[in-house]
């Protein structure tokens, strides 16, 4: 394989998983250390059999990127959602590549509207419970309350005035 063939190759494996600017830095990493190799008197397919295969080593940038590998770099812009992927119609792309190790799972974004009225919903509906609960620990403890004061102000008059 050549240099050419092997920096495709990467940009390919990167390219939709990865932020643009990560996969850039990489290909001029890889670019760069077989240039140096080269002027060091190998050739260009010792270091890439040395290198490795293109793929696993977009896997391993995949894995130690934050935020890689859920489709959100694919097609626009750094942050538009891609539906490629186990549900989407780029499912096909998951069963052609062997080494992609995805387990499907879903996340979920609340960039929507009816997520964020949702999630208020939610928010509002545990502080009502919570404040119900309280509520209701004060109802059952409220008759006890009155006769309560009412003896301990009895006895701190008591023992103001010195009987006790």
């Amino acid at each position: 394989m050549r240099k050419q063939e092997f920096l495709q190759a990467l940009r390919r494996a990167l390219t939709g998983d990865v932020p643009p600017g990560v996969v850039e830095e990489n290909i001029r990493y890889y670019d760069g250390y077989i240039a140096e190799e080269v002027r060091r008197g190998r050739t260009e397919e010792e270091v890439i059999r040395e290198i490795g295969d293109p793929r696993l080593i977009a896997r391993t940038i995949e894995d130690t990127t934050d935020g890689a590998g859920d489709s959100r770099f694919r097609s626009g812009g750094a942050y538009e959602y891609d539906q490629s992927g186990p549900w989407g119609q780029g499912e096909d792309e998951y069963r052609q590549d062997p080494l992609r190790m995805d387990v499907p799972f879903h996340v979920f974004r609340l960039d929507k509207w009816y997520w964020k009225l949702l999630l208020a919903l939610i928010v509002v509906g545990v502080i009502y419970l919570v404040i119900t609960i309280i509520g209701g620990l004060f109802s059952l403890i409220a008759p006890f309350i009155g006769p309560l004061l009412v003896i301990w102000l009895l006895v701190s008059i008591f023992r103001k005035n010195g009987k006790w």
